[in-house]
């Protein structure tokens, strides 16, 4: 058996099956923890079996995340290649990670503390499809990263229903998805889209399984 094949089979049971219906989300908004849960739910009572997820972008919030949950220093959270605006997203970094460590314990309290709307969705739709059972083929941004690190500290399990598409090319990103254990299935370093590549590899591989 093929490390996709396994890796399918992990996501979506055996015998392996092709979705009936396939949703496509890209987060770039949201209202939270509670929102995310609420909009997995009804995904699922609507019939979605497999949903592709991207959560794009870079936001403060998501690398205090990453910094706070990987116990990394705000240079490495950043990214040690500077650009425009590096200094101050590095500073933005150690004082928000400093104030967000106090709940490192507590993921639901940490998301609420950063305030990102659209990164709490992003963890509310990871963790609650994986409680209902629906596999997630989840993209390489950043925010997806994050979301799935902080969703892991929810609900421990709910990774076995996660199919990380792209190896992010944000370290940090990288490094969240290598501490849940988790190999993505494309080494292509992408980030926006990069959840519906990985579909469409999918689609493909079902076909030739016969699923």
């Amino acid at each position: 058996m093929s490390r996709l094949e396994r890796e399918l089979t992990r996501v979506l049971g055996q015998p392996l099956a092709a979705p009936r219906r396939t949703v496509r989300l890209v987060v770039v908004e949201g209202e939270g923890l509670a929102a995310g849960r609420a909009e997995a739910d009804r995904l699922v009572d609507e019939g979605a079996d497999l949903v592709v997820l991207d959560a794009e972008g870079r936001s403060a919030a998501a690398l205090v995340v990453l910094a706070v949950l990987l116990d990394l220093d705000p240079v490495t959270a950043v990214g040690t290649a500077p650009d425009e605006g590096w200094r101050e997203l590095v500073l933005e970094v150690r004082s928000g990670a400093r104030a967000a460590r106090a709940h490192v314990g507590d993921p639901e309290a940490l998301l609420a503390h950063v305030g990102d709307g659209a990164l709490g969705r992003a963890a509310g739709l990871l963790e609650r499809l994986a409680e209902r059972r629906t596999a997630v083929l989840v993209g390489g941004g950043t925010t997806a990263a994050a979301a799935a690190l902080a969703a892991s500290r929810l609900a421990p399990a709910a990774k076995e229903r996660w199919l990380p598409g792209s190896v992010p090319a944000h370290p940090a990103a990288a490094q969240a998805w290598r501490s849940l254990g988790l190999t993505p299935l494309l080494d292509l370093g992408l980030e926006g889209g990069s959840g519906e590549v990985a579909a469409a590899v999918v689609r493909v591989a079902l076909e030739q399984l016969g699923a």
